[in-house]
């Protein structure tokens, strides 16, 4: 028999946040039900009450070294949550993101006769796309939150339903705040949410910068401010450190720069223009309707490493989502600060061009829709839920 109890299971902190949502909407549709929750997560779950096994800032890694540093906790969290689950038998399995560790506990699951729904798909349309066969063995219901993602399990023989996306849901496809007029243009840099991607990408980004004041110069154009902006994840010290090392090493005049670490809809207020590292960020800068360019860069190594595992030449979220090329894409031996550099500046010296990309992206981010993806998410777990209860 199974009790009333879902095993839930996030292994980082963006997980741990969807997961949170996911949880307040099923208690919200359903709050006479007496639902337990168990599993993996992070602090947001285990304030809706979450018996955690686990939590995911101790299960967090990024890069190689750190992920084998961990695989001990790993090994011990995937036992520990699979003799939780033999020993409960719960109505469903909820496995958000994290998807090498979770599709290994999918098809663990599924041999215990344990319903899968798996929240917020892995990226394999992008790469890896053989684990499309392990998603249509072991899971019973893909809940995605990119439109394009249900017709392409769809077409796999994978069960899924476009929920909406909770980015568009947070930030209600309205547009940021327009530039002030009469002030001197105002470009954002977003280097990324984590250690290694901003140690990589901010210098990258600070002499595009230098750039964009040598060529706008140049052109005669108002002298540009730059504000960088930093994810919740990164200290903003650690970003001035970093600027005032690359000023010491490259030499020069000190950049005009401003540290902002606020929601993304402050962040990019006021932005005539934004260099974002590819991401959710790029998602987040079309639904608030912000002229931008998409960089992203790796050591070597890893850029011919990773290659021979992508199945898509097209790397920034939201042209994938638009359907084409909106934005320009900077990606790897294009990410020269130069030729970046004049791709700002052509946009900071023709309004109209930079019109016609807020347009784009406007059409773009109307493919999101306006769905609450975790109260259609709670919907489909809930319609689940009851068809366990009507064959117990």
């Amino acid at each position: 028999m199974r009790d009333d109890s879902i095993l839930i299971v996030a292994g980082e902190a963006s997980g741990d946040e969807h997961a949170a949502g996911l949880i307040d909407e099923v208690k919200h549709l359903y709050p006479h039900s007496r639902l337990e929750w168990y599993g993996s997560g992070g602090e947001r779950m285990a304030r809706r009450g979450v018996d955690l096994m686990a939590d995911v800032e101790r299960l967090a890694a990024i890069g190689p070294a750190a992920a084998l540093g961990n695989l001990a906790s790993y090994w011990k969290l995937y036992r520990g949550l699979l003799q939780r689950a033999r020993r409960r038998r719960p109505r469903l399995a909820v496995l958000v993101d994290f998807p090498e560790f979770n599709l290994l506990l999918a098809r663990r699951l599924k041999k215990m006769a344990i319903p899968v729904c798996y929240f917020i798909s892995p990226q394999i349309w992008a790469w890896r796309s053989s684990r499309v066969r392990k998603v249509r063995r072991y899971v019973d219901r893909m809940l995605v939150i990119l439109p394009f993602e249900e017709e392409f399990y769809r077409r796999h023989g994978v069960e899924a339903r476009y929920v909406g996306n909770p980015t568009a849901g947070r930030l209600g496809l309205q547009p940021a705040s327009r530039p002030a007029e009469g002030q001197p243009p105002l470009v954002a840099l977003l280097p990324g949410s984590r250690g290694k991607e901003v140690e990589h990408i901010f210098p990258l980004q600070l002499e595009t910068a230098r750039q964009v004041v040598l060529q706008s110069a140049q052109r005669g154009l108002p002298r540009p401010r730059f504000r960088v902006a930093a994810a919740p994840t990164v200290e903003l010290e650690e970003l001035r450190s970093r600027a005032r090392e690359w000023v010491q090493r490259s030499g020069g005049e000190p950049l005009e720069l401003e540290f902002i670490q606020e929601d993304i809809r402050t962040a990019l207020a006021g932005v005539d223009f934004a260099l974002v590292k590819s991401g959710t960020s790029t998602l987040e800068a079309m639904i608030l309707q912000v002229p931008f360019a998409m960089l992203y860069s790796m050591s070597l190594a890893s850029w011919l490493f990773g290659r021979l595992l992508v199945d898509t030449d097209t790397y920034c979220l939201a042209n994938i989502v638009a359907g084409r090329r909106v934005v320009r894409e900077f990606v790897q031996q294009q990410a020269r600060p130069p030729l970046m550099a004049s791709h700002i500046v052509e946009h900071l010296a023709d309004p109209a061009r930079g019109e016609a990309l807020r347009q784009a992206l406007a059409q773009g981010a109307r493919r999101l829709g306006e769905h609450d993806a975790y109260r259609q998410a709670a919907r489909q777990i809930g319609i689940w839920i009851d068809k366990e209860k009507e064959a117990a």
